[in-house]
């Protein structure tokens, strides 16, 4: 490629005038000047070979990211909403690893994905658990915890994030990445309220189901709440005036089992 004529053009918007140029979705706007190219071929030709590899690369990374969403539409269907989404919303920045935070709002309203209501939050499920992949294990000392009255305190795992949505997408998730045809047809696709823990340790991510009781009790220690407002938040309003026996029966059976929790001495109990 041979430098501008144009003197006044600068290096930057060229290459930005190129990046225009590869991920346009018309031919007009992919032209460049053939002054611009040196060769044995056609500019257009290199620059089609370099659309391709750079079109390419972006699906391929959102794939990494999005398997089960892949997966379940297929690949061919997969990349036409990736070349899209990466057309409309191209990267901002080299690591392509955390490319894709826009895709589960992109297609959510894609055309031919209406029999699927449930892949927007399937797709932010796997964002969601994609980006804690990427995360670091945090030290202790950065673990948020809850002191109790009796000396101890619950120390939780670091990270250690809250995720909702309407539909069973961990359940989704799992039967599309196992490829098992007939436990996705036995799951229930009902809009509801599902709540999931996902944490990271050495040993990759855990995902575990959580009751609205639970999850509103954690959201609560998330936002730095002693364990009287914490179980006050736990409590929300559920019929029949049983609300401490329900939240005491949720921590036991959801929180306190899982392995993202533990109960030690707290600093200065006694």
């Amino acid at each position: 490629m041979h430098a501008p004529s144009d003197p006044v053009q600068s290096l930057e918007a060229l290459q930005a005038r190129m990046a225009e140029a590869l991920l346009a979705p018309d031919a007009s706007a992919q032209a460049m000047p053939e002054s611009l190219f040196a060769g044995a071929h056609d500019g257009a030709v290199g620059l089609r070979v370099h659309r391709n590899t750079v079109l390419g690369a972006l699906a391929n990374a959102l794939r990494q990211s999005f398997v089960a969403v892949d997966r379940l539409v297929g690949e061919a269907f997969f990349d036409r909403m990736a070349v899209e989404f990466a057309r409309a919303r191209p990267p901002r920045a080299p690591q392509l690893d955390e490319y894709g935070a826009g895709f589960p709002d992109f297609i959510a309203a894609f055309p031919g994905t209406e029999a699927l209501p449930y892949l927007k939050e399937l797709a932010q499920f796997e964002w969601q658990f994609a980006a804690l992949a990427r995360c670091r294990v945090a030290a202790e000392s950065a673990a948020p915890s809850l002191r109790l009255d009796n000396g101890l305190r619950l120390l939780f795992a670091a990270p250690l994030w809250l995720h909702a949505s309407r539909f069973p997408v961990e359940a989704l998730r799992a039967a599309i990445l196992a490829d098992d045809a007939g436990a996705l047809q036995a799951i229930d696709i009902v809009p509801g309220a599902f709540h999931w823990a996902l944490w990271r340790s050495e040993q990759g991510v855990h995902v575990r189901a959580l009751g609205p009781a639970s999850a509103r009790f954690l959201a609560a220690v998330f936002d730095g709440a002693d364990v009287a407002a914490a179980l006050a938040a736990a409590e929300g309003s559920p019929p029949g005036g049983q609300a401490a026996e329900i939240v005491a029966q949720a921590l036991a059976q959801e929180i306190m089992p899982a392995g993202f929790v533990r109960i030690e001495k707290a600093e200065g109990g006694a």
